[in-house]
């Protein structure tokens, strides 16, 4: 299949390439000018386009010619800011590239959303429960889905949409939780973890690209799936993990006891197992594992 391919160089999207390209896909990724293509230079067959979908009609030019038949949009520039003209940019440049897509006749677009949107944060999730816009972040992604939708029930395609949870492991920003924990480490300092109390559903970053490569080559009936590991961990037990693969004395200070009431919730994957047969491999201390090795010989 011809695949066209978004925020195909960031973190995600570096496993998501790789997988698919073992899958067997044909690609083409949208990549900005100052960005490290040395590693997926590598992939025989893999094509190349420099744009930004802020001037889309490059991009449209280059897609006429590639002719996709399916398009995985993992960009959403300026992460981790989620301020209001940051997410109002990323909606906007993403629904004009729907709507070139659909007048290309691109059969199938897969997106993705976040864990955040869903409103009441407790236990385990279903794609049906309940979202809401509760920062200008899940505003947008909630009206890109909604409004996503539309135009591809409108054109014809297929509209996929997944939900991911807390997705780690190696190559992640250094802004994230286990490169904070390592870098605390090599600094010889105590990490600060405001609430080390918490669960949050850890997905390791090859499942999710095993996760949504599934779904882009198979016919669903749904068009909305959570991607996460199915359970959650509390945050304690992964500054644990870290200090005992990184080999050293743990040295983390709890915060003063709070008030606030700790998170714990996890997604329910049932839908994405029963309809493509995918489910999570890496258990989260393998994945930890995993992850550490990576940042041991690699600068943070």
């Amino acid at each position: 299949m011809r695949l066209f391919v978004t925020g195909g160089t960031g973190f995600i999207g570096q496993h998501v390439v790789h997988a698919l390209h073992a899958a067997g896909h044909e690609l083409l990724l949208l990549t900005l000018a100052d960005e490290d293509l040395s590693r997926l230079k590598t992939y025989p067959g893999l094509l190349f386009f420099q744009g930004n979908l802020a001037d889309i009609e490059p991009v449209k030019t280059r897609l006429e010619a590639f002719k996709p038949e399916a398009v995985v949009h993992l960009a959403w520039e300026g992460i981790p800011n989620y301020d209001y003209q940051t997410s109002t940019k990323n909606l906007f440049h993403s629904l004009r590239l729907m709507n070139v897509l659909a007048e290309l006749g691109c059969e199938k677009v897969l997106c993705t959303g976040s864990c955040w949107e869903y409103g009441e944060k407790i236990g385990q999730l279903r794609e049906d429960s309940p979202v809401k816009a509760s920062t200008p972040f899940t505003a947008a992604k909630i009206s890109l889905q909604t409004m996503g939708r539309e135009i591809a029930k409108a054109n014809a395609m297929d509209f996929l949409w997944v939900r991911l949870f807390y997705v780690y492991g190696p190559g992640q920003k250094s802004h994230s939780l286990i490169p904070h924990i390592i870098t605390a480490i090599r600094s010889g300092k105590s990490p600060e973890i405001k609430t080390p109390r918490t669960r949050n559903d850890f997905v390791y970053v090859e499942d999710v690209a095993s996760a949504i490569t599934a779904l882009v080559g198979r016919k669903t009936k749904a068009d909305t799936f959570n991607i996460g590991s199915g359970v959650s961990t509390e945050i304690s037990d992964i500054i644990t993990m870290v200090y005992r693969f990184y080999d050293v004395q743990q040295r983390f200070t709890p915060p003063a006891k709070t008030t606030d009431t700790p998170v714990n919730f996890w997604a329910d994957i049932t839908r994405i197992q029963s309809e493509t047969g995918w489910k999570p491999r890496v258990p989260v201390e393998e994945g930890i594992r995993r992850t550490v090795e990576f940042w041991k010989t690699t600068p943070l």
